[in-house]
């Protein structure tokens, strides 16, 4: 096999390459060269002394070249586990193939940002065949985990393959759900199966009222007291459980604040993506269905409609590959193409761009069911060190409430991100709305 063909596995994650061909090391000349021109200087100086000197060395060249191996060795990279959570650790596993015994090697992990290798030196030994490096990634993203490279010897050090380096693997890290959970009932529900309290009767476990038994009815909805104070049967009659629709719009022209992982800090593109990642799980496990469009990222395709744990997969995996500011000529006009009219857009955003309030403020005049959830970072603000940087703040700010104060006076809210309970109130108001008394013409 080449030196420089690598063969991936189907999955890519695993790698398979030659090592190369075994080669003598200096040590081993030195052993040869001292030894011999040891026994050759004795020889003519008559120097007994000299030929203790030299035989260790020539005994030390003949067992390293005795010992030579034979085969070429073949190195794969296999990674344990190749989807992760922030704050994961997995492992990374080198296993050399046609290794003579007495080989000995060592791997090396160079260092990439937001991968912690175990040891924090990113060397393990090659014990056997097998050499395993921990490796921890602390924040959401596709990325490779750093170029492995693999050298080894034959016994004595006489002989050496490498070091040669190794195709980088790619993890994909899943950000971490933040904590939410909401008790208000979703708007406008009006599929087959879900939680959500419909506006019409049915098999549901919210009560509507008590009428006269009437065919078809289940007999175990029959109230027997009612039946008996009466003479008639009566059934106790229920609104339908039905699932929404949500739409999760997520603004990914910036990423506002120093990276620090999932020890540190959160960003606001930190925010707005585990907001996002907590929202799905939330609508999802609850029987609804969900879509989710972004604005400001290359190559992310609007996500279609769907339900259940694996559509919820397939969300996390598409804010995993969001690259901040890839798209900046974005006019997000494609990304509010096709909504469904009666679906709940949650848009996603820190207010600082103002392609996002346009189409926020284009996705209310449509009549669709908006609210806007700010993932601005409040420590970006607390206490600047600069003073230059926190006049700026302040300047961006003001103009920032004039944003939120617009969108409010259009009718669309603006609730800041804080975890469970963040939209209760608001999605209770749009509830009530929604089923007060309208004023229409006829």
């Amino acid at each position: 096999m080449p030196a420089d063909r690598h063969l991936p596995d189907r999955r890519g994650t695993t790698v398979t390459r030659s090592v190369g061909e075994w080669a003598p090391t200096a040590a081993h000349f030195r052993a040869v060269a001292l030894g011999a021109g040891s026994l050759l200087l004795a020889a003519v100086l008559r120097r007994p002394d000299l030929i203790v000197i030299g035989i260790p060395l020539v005994v030390a060249a003949v067992w390293g070249q005795l010992a030579r191996p034979r085969t070429e060795p073949t190195a794969r990279v296999r990674l344990a586990q190749p989807t992760l959570r922030e704050g994961e650790t997995t492992t990374l596993v080198v296993h050399t193939d046609a290794l003579s015994p007495g080989c000995h090697g060592v791997v090396i992990l160079s260092r990439t940002p937001w991968v912690e290798p175990s040891p924090s030196t990113g060397t393990a030994p090659v014990e056997g065949p097998v050499a395993v490096i921990g490796v921890r990634s602390t924040r959401w993203g596709v990325r490779p985990l750093g170029t492995v490279t693999l050298a080894l010897t034959s016994p004595w050090g006489a002989f050496r393959s490498g070091p040669v380096e190794l195709p980088d693997l790619t993890t994909t890290t899943l950000p971490v759900p933040a904590v939410f959970d909401s008790a208000a009932p979703t708007p406008h529900p009006r599929g087959i199966v879900g939680v959500n309290r419909s506006a019409r009767p049915g098999s549901g476990s919210e009560f509507n009222t008590i009428r006269a038994f009437q065919p078809g009815d289940r007999l175990r909805r029959i109230n027997w007291p009612v039946s008996l104070r009466t003479g008639r049967l009566h059934v106790t009659s229920t609104f339908a459980d039905e699932d929404a629709h949500a739409v999760l719009l997520v603004d990914a022209f910036s990423d506002l604040g120093h990276r620090e992982g999932v020890d540190g800090r959160p960003t606001s593109l930190d925010v707005t993506v585990r907001a996002a990642g907590a929202l799905a799980d939330h609508f999802l496990r609850a029987g609804d269905r969900l879509t989710l469009r972004t604005v400001g990222a290359a190559d992310i395709p609007p996500l279609g409609v769907g339900s259940g744990t694996h559509h919820l997969r397939r969300v996390l995996e598409t804010l995993a590959r969001i690259e901040p500011a890839s798209q900046r000529r974005d006019d997000g006009r494609l990304a509010i193409r096709g909504l469904d009219p009666l679906g709940l857009v949650l848009v996603l955003s820190p207010l600082v761009e103002g392609v996002v309030v346009e189409l926020t403020t284009t996705l209310a005049a449509r009549g669709l069911t908006t609210v806007v959830i700010d993932t601005f970072p409040e420590h970006l603000t607390a206490s600047p060190d600069d003073p230059y940087e926190a006049l700026a703040w302040r300047i961006r700010l003001l103009s920032r409430q004039v944003q939120v104060a617009a969108l409010v006076g259009r009718g669309v809210p603006v609730v800041p991100w804080r975890g469970s309970g963040s939209l209760d109130h608001v999605l209770r108001d749009i509830a009530h709305r929604a089923s007060a008394p309208r004023l229409v013409r006829r």
